[in-house]
């Protein structure tokens, strides 16, 4: 670890971390520029723009279910913007209530569009720095697309937050405990996006009776697995988390999880023999998921917020 973070006081456990960071605390929309691509294989994504800077472009890729509401994402969106930095969101397929058209949504492993939207940012801005962010089931996926990559990434830098590296171990964690609790959410937003999108379009197998789903491992099993060509959860699990991706990525990575987080499974976290000499890992003992609130009641900020654009900047070489 080369970091030291410490908690606010007033949130002194992982729970209240990730609670308060997710659902509490408040921060206003960013002024974004919404823009709908048409892809070759029939669907469309869409990006949400921020570009009143002159500075590097920060692509995010946002977590389970979430969108431009999210506040990790929101968080971010403005500290680019005070840094006259510019960002784009790539809002995962059948996310922020927008159903998408083909018989397939998103999962964690799903990497070409992340793939797409980075060659687009380098064919419009070819000579801005590029980097890319992602948080919980986002940093599994970038991660991921960059092992996949390998040298032909060609991004400046990356940094990934909250990251789940085996799929498997973290739909557990989350049946076991007060996690039970974030999983029970997670499953109501699911259950919910999925019925929107086989209302649209009716899947060719049947996944039962949604209402009656209960865990994510048996989401998994009934909808994303066949939804998206796996044998099972067990075999989407296998193929899709990052962690043995980790040891070809050629690009300087840093990424930054906390022990005390109430979603992952702390012994799979890998260790620097088990990454590329490429990665930075900062494993900080208290954070909870995507939390890392600090400072007092009246000056409280997310040290994601400074730890990551400090990263990047430290990466890149800042035209000005």
């Amino acid at each position: 670890m080369k970091t030291e973070f410490r908690p606010s006081f007033w949130l002194p456990g992982a729970h209240l971390q990730t609670i308060w960071a997710s659902k509490f605390r408040s921060l206003p929309y960013p002024d974004t520029t919404k823009e709908q691509i048409e892809l070759d294989d029939g669907d469309f994504i869409n990006l949400f723009w921020l570009t009143e800077g002159k500075g590097p472009i920060v692509i995010i890729v946002h977590g389970l279910e979430g969108d431009l509401s999210s506040n990790n994402v929101k968080g971010m969106f403005g500290v680019f913007r005070k840094m006259g930095w510019n960002g784009v969101l790539l809002l995962n397929r059948n996310c922020g209530g927008i159903s998408n058209r083909l018989q397939r949504t998103y999962h964690a492993g799903e990497t070409g569009d992340l793939d797409f939207v980075v060659n687009l940012v380098k064919k419009r801005f070819p000579d801005v720095p590029l980097m890319v962010y992602g948080y919980s089931l986002g940093g599994n996926i970038l991660l991921k697309w960059l092992g996949e990559k390998g040298d032909n990434a060609r991004i400046n830098a990356a940094a990934a937050v909250s990251t789940p590296f085996d799929l498997g171990s973290s739909t557990s964690i989350l049946e076991k405990g007060f996690s039970r609790v974030y999983q029970s959410h997670f499953v109501n937003l699911l259950r919910a996006s999925a019925k929107r999108k086989f209302r649209d379009l009716p899947p060719l197998f049947n996944p039962g009776d949604l209402n009656k789903i209960k865990t994510i491992r048996e989401f998994d099993e009934r909808v994303t697995a066949p939804l998206h060509g796996f044998k099972n959860a067990n075999h989407y699990y296998l193929e899709s988390s990052c962690k043995r991706f980790l040891d070809n990525v050629k690009v300087t990575t840093l990424i930054m999880n906390s022990l005390d987080d109430p979603f992952l499974d702390t012994k799979t976290f890998p260790d620097q023999k088990e990454v590329s000499e490429m990665i930075e890992l900062e494993f900080l003992q208290k954070g909870g998921h995507a939390g890392f609130i600090t400072g007092n009641v009246w000056n409280k900020f997310s040290f994601i917020e400074t730890r990551i654009p400090e990263f990047f900047r430290g990466k890149i070489e800042i035209k000005t």
